[in-house]
């Protein structure tokens, strides 16, 4: 039937992926088995993914203090990651003793101003309607149409603002909750990450062992290059933007900074997005306001795009642009903003995978040439 045991492998692979495909498809038709391990899978996943996030973050700092040697005497393991885990509770907790009080105010004060800032917009749009330059464009807005449209959008912008704090504040309750675990199993992660490979790889036949190791390792360094890189970028821009939104005399500069450094995550398009906040706060003030926002925003990305990310991330993704702007078009009409946030470490992680199989098949094949050629030089002895 088959021609030779090649085919005849790939025919039963592909009948037993279908078979599997098939009743992976009736499992999630059933709601009853699904809801219970989709709530477990949430619940567990959510401490997992944040406590990955911040051990990425920490392992720099590790290795950092690992390193450390007086004389003769090297830091031990366990007491560097008990260096580094009373670091991340320092931080985290001096942070949510500083900032978040001051984020909170910001906000509250921002929902209050509000009303005024419809009323600001009204009135700087009935200026621009008595304009020479905007008279001879012949447009025929009565004052009516300019309050009945800006009440309109205010509202909406009031009504979605609302609806936005309800959901961060149920998300918060909610990651309140896992956050209680989170700093547990980070301290595990920290303290167990070096036997995780090794582990893994007794799995596996000792004919790809290695090869699954060095896979591992190489994936690790990725992951740890992205991840460390993206959180001091954000961090950098955060802190870079509030500082010049002071100088430029704006309002709320912690909140909007916070927003900047945030949206940063998103490569290209995210610093677009950070500073849509901070120029509709700005035309609640003054149209000269936007110009100092423009020029504060150049100035961060160009140190943050020729500095900061070529040194942490550029050397270790090696991902073109145009690719990266064509992953997250792909990715945000597909699964909105989550989609644009995890698809480049995706695509890295899975580029990464492909280029070791591949460098994998070139090295399986240069050993078998050489094996037979060595093999017909015997025989032709």
């Amino acid at each position: 039937m088959f021609p030779n045991d090649k085919l005849r492998t790939i025919f039963f692979w592909t009948i037993e992926a279908l078979a599997l495909a098939c009743l992976i498809f009736l499992v999630f038709r059933f709601d009853f088995l699904m809801h219970p391990i989709a709530v477990f899978a949430n619940t567990v996943f959510m401490p997992l993914l944040v406590a990955g996030f911040f051990y990425y973050v920490l392992k720099p700092i590790l290795k950092a203090i690992e390193k450390i040697r007086i004389k003769n005497w090297q830091m031990p393991r366990f007491l560097a990651v008990w260096i580094t885990f009373a670091l991340f509770l320092i931080v985290v907790g001096g942070a949510l003793i500083i900032f978040v009080p001051l984020i909170l105010n910001e906000i509250t004060n921002m929902i209050t101003a509000i009303p005024s800032f419809i009323k600001h917009v009204q009135d700087l749009a009935n200026e621009m309607v008595k304009e020479p330059w905007f008279k001879r464009m012949n447009i025929s807005v009565s004052d009516t149409d300019i309050k009945t449209s800006v009440t309109k959008y205010g509202t909406s912008v009031l009504s979605v603002t609302a609806g936005t704090l309800q959901a961060v504040i149920a998300g918060a309750t909610s990651f309140t909750i896992n956050a209680l675990m989170v700093p547990i199993i980070l301290f595990y992660m920290l303290n167990d990450a070096d036997h995780f490979l090794p582990t893994v790889k007794n799995f596996f036949p000792k004919s790809k062992a290695q090869d699954v190791f060095e896979l591992g390792g190489q994936l690790d360094k990725t992951i740890e290059r992205y991840i460390s890189g993206q959180a001091i970028q954000m961090v950098f821009v955060g802190f870079a933007m509030s500082i010049g939104y002071w100088m430029t005399g704006l309002p709320y500069i912690w909140l909007l900074g916070f927003i900047a450094g945030v949206a940063n995550i998103v490569p290209y398009v995210g610093p677009f997005i950070g500073v849509v906040p901070a120029v509709l706060v700005a035309l609640s003030i003054s149209w000269k306001m936007i110009i100092g926002i423009v020029i504060t925003m150049a100035i961060v990305q160009q140190v943050n795009g020729s500095i900061i990310y070529p040194a942490l991330i550029g050397k270790s993704l090696k991902i073109h642009p145009l690719t990266v702007m064509l992953l997250l078009l792909g990715a945000g009409n597909l699964w909105g903003i989550v989609g644009m946030i995890i698809v480049v470490p995706v695509y890295a992680i899975a580029r990464t995978i492909i280029l070791y199989a591949y460098k994998l098949h070139l090295a399986q094949r240069k050993e078998q040439s050489v094996s037979e050629l060595t093999k017909k030089t015997f025989d032709n002895e």
